[in-house]
């Protein structure tokens, strides 16, 4: 009971920044609009999915913060799954910075892939940040997974 209690308060605080976070991209994307700059909706269209991404990994890494133990950080599996994935999403919005506008060409699948690559990318960047810190030793995490399979 106290596992499904942990989890299921992960998801209403993670529902609840969805929502704060859909009603603040409407307020973006209305300001962006009055003033045609695309720059602020661009920056959050590519940084928010990080964060929903960090949110998903937390509970596990909270309950792996806990346990006792050096760590250390799973270099290869950030370069293999990280870097690419921080491209794609900084690669949404450096363009339309002003430094940037106009010289920095945008690749190609960020142009006919709309808001999903970004999208996705944004997710896979911010769970392979917390996914990439390794824990020497059983973390409480892993024993409750071995206890209760899903």
């Amino acid at each position: 009971m106290k596992q499904f209690l942990y989890y299921f308060m992960w998801t209403l605080v993670i529902g609840l920044i969805l929502y704060l976070g859909m009603y603040l991209q409407s307020q973006v994307a209305e300001k962006s609009q009055m003033t045609f700059n695309l720059f602020p909706i661009q920056l959050y269209i590519a940084l928010f999915p990080v964060v929903i991404g960090v949110l998903l990994r937390t509970p596990k890494f909270i309950l792996q913060l806990t346990n006792s133990g050096a760590w250390t950080y799973h270099w290869i599996k950030f370069a293999a799954i990280g870097l690419p994935s921080l491209y794609l999403v900084l690669m949404t919005f450096v363009p339309f910075a002003p430094i940037a506008e106009g010289w920095l060409p945008i690749p190609n699948i960020l142009l006919f892939g709309g808001t999903t690559v970004p999208t996705v990318a944004g997710l896979v960047f911010g769970y392979t940040v917390l996914a990439s810190v390794k824990f020497c030793g059983n973390s409480k995490a892993e024993v409750l997974e071995t206890k209760n399979p899903i």
